[in-house]
C-alpha cells in the first residue's frame, strides 16, 4: 500500500499520461483500419493485426506472435499480457460494469468467429478468470488504489515489451522493401525506426488487451501446458515450424504474409 500511496503522489501527471497513451491508442486502432496498407505498413509490422477481420484469423495471429517473440526477453516481457487482460477490467469497472460486460461478449464473438470449440472454452474461461480477477483486486485494493495502480502497470508493460523488440531482428519493411528480416546496424537505420518505437509503445500498451495477444497466449496454453489438440486451428508446433521459415526466408514463405507484404509495397 506504501507503493500505492507514492504513486498518488504523481496521480496528476500519470493521469495525463494515460489520457494521451489511451487516445494513441484509440488513434492507432482507427488508422490501421481506414488507412491504406501502404501508409501504415511501413511503420508498424503487421498492423493489420488491428483490423477485425484478421484479429479472429489465429492462425495468422499466432504466426505473426512467433515470428515476433523469438528472444527470451520479449518471450518474458510479453508473458505480462495476462496480467494485463485483470488491469484492464479494473479500467472498464472504473468506467462502467456495462463496459466489462461488452468486453467479455466481444470475446465471446471472437471466439465464435476463430471457430475452434476447443480453444472457445478456453478463451472464455481464461476471460472470465481475468474478470473476476479484477473484481478481487478492486475489493482487496479499492477502486481508486486499483484503478491508478492499473493505469501504471499498463503503460510500464507497454513501454517494456516495446523496449524488448530491440533485441529482434527488425522486421521487413522498415528498413528497405525487402520482404527479409534484418540486424539493425549503424549503416542501415534510418528515421523510420525511432518513429515505429513510438508508434510501437501505444500498439504494444494496446496489446494488453483482453482481445489483442491474449487469445494467442491462450492458444499456447491449453495447446502446450493442457496437451489439448486443436479442432480447427494450426497446431503449435506448425505455427513455429511457418514462423520460423519466414524468419529465414522472408515473407514469400507464407500465403499470409507474403498478401499482407505486396498490399504495403503495391499501395493497397
Amino acid at each position: 500500500m506504501s507503493l500505492i500511496n507514492r504513486l498518488f503522489d504523481f496521480e496528476a501527471v500519470i493521469n495525463q499520461i494515460w489520457l494521451i497513451t489511451l487516445i494513441g491508442m484509440a488513434v492507432l486502432y482507427v488508422l490501421c483500419n481506414i488507412l491504406p496498407d501502404r501508409i501504415v505498413g511501413v511503420f508498424l509490422p503487421l498492423h493489420n493485426v488491428f483490423k477485425p477481420q484478421t484479429n479472429v484469423d489465429l492462425d495468422y495471429q499466432s504466426i505473426g506472435y512467433a515470428l515476433l517473440h523469438t528472444t527470451w526477453v520479449t518471450r518474458i516481457t510479453h508473458s505480462t499480457v495476462i496480467i494485463d487482460a485483470v488491469l484492464w477490467f479494473v479500467i472498464f469497472e472504473s468506467w462502467h460494469w456495462s463496459v466489462s460486460l461488452i468486453i467479455l461478449l466481444i470475446m465471446l464473438v471472437q471466439s465464435v468467429f476463430i471457430g475452434d470449440k476447443k480453444f472457445g472454452v478456453f478463451f472464455i474461461l481464461m476471460g472470465i478468470a481475468t474478470y473476476i480477477s479484477a473484481i478481487y483486486l478492486i475489493q482487496f485494493l479499492g477502486l481508486p488504489n486499483a484503478v491508478l495502480l492499473a493505469k501504471v502497470v499498463l503503460m510500464l508493460g507497454g513501454l517494456m515489451r516495446m523496449l524488448s523488440h530491440s533485441a529482434e531482428l527488425i522486421p521487413p519493411l522498415l528498413l528497405n522493401k525487402s520482404d527479409q528480416f534484418q540486424k539493425l546496424s549503424a549503416k542501415n537505420i534510418n528515421w523510420k525506426i525511432p518513429l515505429s518505437s513510438v508508434i510501437g509503445y501505444v500498439g504494444e500498451f494496446g496489446s494488453g488487451l483482453p482481445n489483442r495477444i491474449l487469445p494467442v497466449q491462450v492458444n499456447y496454453l491449453y495447446q502446450t501446458v493442457f496437451g489439448i489438440k486443436p479442432e480447427t486451428t494450426l497446431a503449435w508446433k506448425e505455427v513455429e515450424v511457418s514462423a520460423q521459415k519466414v524468419l529465414t526466408g522472408g515473407y514469400s514463405q507464407l500465403n499470409s504474409l507474403k498478401n499482407y507484404f505486396n498490399s504495403v509495397v503495391n499501395g493497397q
